[in-house]
């Protein structure tokens, strides 16, 4: 027989192992790209859960805090009548609110303006019940119509001095009852108080008449519970 025939009809190498392949190697490297694409899958799903918290944060489901927004774009003032010891007025306020959330509506059910110079308070106005939407502004209008009210002598001079410049600054506080959310069963109750600081009222040479000089007013929270 012969010999070389015999040797070559061995299959692998010399040594009687079989020789290694490339379909070996790609067996082994089969599960090494296995990892990487679920290595690969994990990032990205990470990724868009880290955008989807970032969206989130940025515009929150509305919450007591971050919620109440108001502005004062206008006050009217008419009628207006001091003296030693009162002071007559009609007053007609103009008010935006915003709800910065993307996802609740806020249903405001109880809203109350003070109008006070100083410290005093002159009189109050009550707005009835209104609804503002997600991401959007609601305006409002509240109207007194000529009341007298006794006033501090000492608050009267001042205020006559100021009226003396042709303008008085008076200030408004704010409350506001609310419930946030659009499913009736699950809204949550909030309270809120503002404060609008420096409504400068200009009043023409009769001094009957006034109103607001410069850009509307953004209130300041006080207090959220």
């Amino acid at each position: 027989m012969d010999k070389s025939v015999s040797e070559s009809s061995q299959p692998g190498g010399g040594n009687g192992f079989p020789a290694s392949s490339s379909n070996g190697r790609k067996l082994i490297k089969k599960p090494i790209y296995l990892c990487y694409i679920a290595l690969a899958f994990l990032f990205f799903l990470g990724m868009a859960a880290f955008v989807f918290l970032f969206l989130i944060h940025k515009s929150p489901r509305a919450t007591g805090k971050n919620i109440a927004s108001f502005r004062v774009d206008s006050i009217l003032v008419s009628r207006f009548k001091p003296s030693s010891s009162e002071i007559t007025a009609s007053w007609d306020i103009r008010l935006s609110v915003r709800n910065p959330s993307t996802a609740d509506s806020v249903f405001y059910q109880t809203f109350y303006t003070w109008i006070q110079y100083k410290q005093e308070r002159l009189t109050n106005v009550s707005i009835g019940e209104f609804q503002v939407r997600e991401n959007n502004w609601k305006s409002l209008n509240g109207k007194l119509v000529a009341k007298s009210v006794q006033v501090d002598e000492k608050v009267m001079k001042d205020m006559a001095a100021e009226m003396a410049n042709g303008s008085v600054n008076f200030n408004i506080s704010l409350y506001a009852g609310y419930w946030i959310g659009n499913e009736e069963a699950k809204r949550i109750w909030w309270a809120a108080e503002a404060y609008c600081n420096d409504l400068k009222i200009g009043f023409s040479s009769k001094d009957s008449e006034g109103k607001l000089i410069g850009e509307p007013v953004e209130c300041v929270l006080t207090r959220t519970w």
